[in-house]
């Protein structure tokens, strides 16, 4: 038997509760912390719908002017913190000129196997 909708919900909520910041990365695979961009964590926000995450409309400044964004963190703290994980980005890869990128919407589900 798989879990419920219910346990679900609770597992995603305990995964939101402890990686609560996004970060970018400038290279790499998702397995690694490594390459962190410039700009600032931001909270995700994440909502929760039968255990799969989802947040969007994240906004980040300070990374470097038209570089490279290539991936998306997940973070226990602000600063510092434990590394839960990431996704790859897919369409525009790159900070604007003004060092800026908005996550238009990631989705991470929590499924039963």
């Amino acid at each position: 038997m798989a879990f419920n909708d219910t346990a679900l919900t609770e597992d995603g909520a305990a995964l939101a509760a402890a990686y609560p910041y996004l970060s970018l990365h400038t290279t790499g695979g998702v397995s690694s912390s490594a390459s962190e961009s410039t700009a600032a964590r931001q909270p995700a926000g994440w909502a929760n719908s039968n255990g799969d995450l989802s947040a969007a409309d994240i906004a980040f400044t300070g990374g470097a002017a038209s570089g490279p964004v290539v991936r998306v963190g997940y973070w226990s703290a602000q600063t510092g913190g434990t590394y839960g994980g990431g996704c790859l980005l897919t369409g525009d890869q790159t900070f604007n000129a003004a060092g800026e990128y908005t996550v238009d919407s990631i989705t991470e589900p929590v499924t039963s196997s």
